[in-house]
């Protein structure tokens, strides 16, 4: 039996979604702004919950709400600017690029 999930806050609904769509046996997903509207508490769980699937072998596409957190949660950034490439940014610890990086070829 399934329990209504509209009584849940706004983050804790996001949190079940993501954890269905897991449970669901991916390989890759495709998430657009999965932290839009969250409060810090709420986003850091998704953000836990995504690192999670990076870490179980899951390819996340990540449409991020802020640079801060592209940077944080990817492996990989790919700045697209007018529907190019510009700069592709391989994001390993010690190694990851400034904001200032990724707003040079933004712009």
């Amino acid at each position: 039996e399934y329990a209504d999930c509209g009584n849940l806050s706004g983050g804790n609904q996001q949190k079940v979604v993501l954890a269905k769509w897991r449970s669901g046996g991916s390989d890759i997903m495709l998430l657009d702004h999965p932290t839009r509207g969250l409060d810090i508490g709420a986003k850091e769980d998704v953000y836990d919950m995504i690192r999670e699937m990076c870490d179980d072998g899951v390819g996340v596409v990540l449409v991020a709400d802020t640079l801060e957190e592209a940077i944080g949660l990817s492996h990989t950034i790919v700045v697209i600017k007018d529907g190019e490439i510009q700069k592709r940014f391989d994001c390993v610890p010690g190694s990851k690029p400034t904001l200032y990086d990724l707003l040079h070829y933004m712009i």
